[in-house]
């Protein structure tokens, strides 16, 4: 493939030495200082982009213009979708708020464990938490968020998310997000499910940045030749 990287922090890095290894080639690179342009990725076939959220929708519409496939992995945008989704008719979309293989596996798997717990009625209470490092720009991570939009698909007891803590008590139909950052964390989210019983809880626990950076390329492969807007869940794993 002909990429063009849209952010050249650690994440483009990586991209970028992952794709140089599998026999693809970087033509061009953006960063804040030097947003897209659609005659900029005449030369890519595919723009992924882990860029910002003010800077996104821009690098979104410069690729639907050039014809250009594209990666989002930039979260914050999601109230402009309805207008994107105009734009790539010609060419195709994956986004996603972690793009990382384990991750949506274990989307995956909670979906099916919730489904399992969901027919015991409300003996168990479910939680979601997670834990990045102190410099992370969002709170709850996006990946937490998507863990509970699955949660609340699966499981007639519950009907909202909270995220912030409050100073009263949590009602039984509120799913509880509660975020950690401190240090160098490099990410961790848990699912509990608890009774008065036992606890069951499913965890991941990202390493490094390999996992997201591959997962990236595959949806990049995944896109070619497609029209249209899709989602990690679309995306053969």
């Amino acid at each position: 493939m002909k990429i063009a990287l849209v952010g050249y922090g650690k994440m483009g890095r990586e991209i970028e030495r992952q794709a140089v290894e599998a026999g693809d080639t970087v033509v061009s690179v953006f960063d804040i200082d030097r947003l897209p342009t659609s005659d900029g990725l005449a030369e890519a076939e595919v723009c992924i982009d882990f860029s910002t959220p003010e800077a996104v929708v821009h690098n979104m519409k410069m690729a639907a213009d050039a014809g250009v496939d594209m990666v989002v992995g930039t979260t914050g945008w999601y109230e402009h979708l309805g207008e994107v989704e105009k734009w790539f008719d010609s060419s195709g979309l994956v986004y996603a708020q972690n793009f990382s293989l384990g991750v949506n596996l274990f989307y995956r798997i909670v979906r099916q464990a919730a489904g399992l717990i969901d027919s015991l009625g409300e003996e168990y209470d479910v939680y979601v938490a997670e834990e990045h490092h102190r410099g992370k720009l969002d709170s709850p991570s996006g990946t937490a968020e998507r863990l509970g939009e699955i949660l609340l698909e699966s499981l007639e007891s519950k009907s909202r998310v909270v995220t912030a803590a409050g100073t009263g008590p949590i009602g039984a139909g509120d799913l509880q997000i509660s975020s950690i950052r401190a240090g160098a964390i490099s990410g961790v989210h848990r699912v509990g499910f608890d009774s008065a019983a036992d606890t069951i809880e499913l965890r991941h626990v990202a390493r490094n940045r390999s996992g997201f950076a591959s997962g990236a390329l595959r949806a990049a492969r995944w896109v070619r030749g497609r029209r249209g807007v899709f989602t990690m869940d679309d995306v053969s794993i």
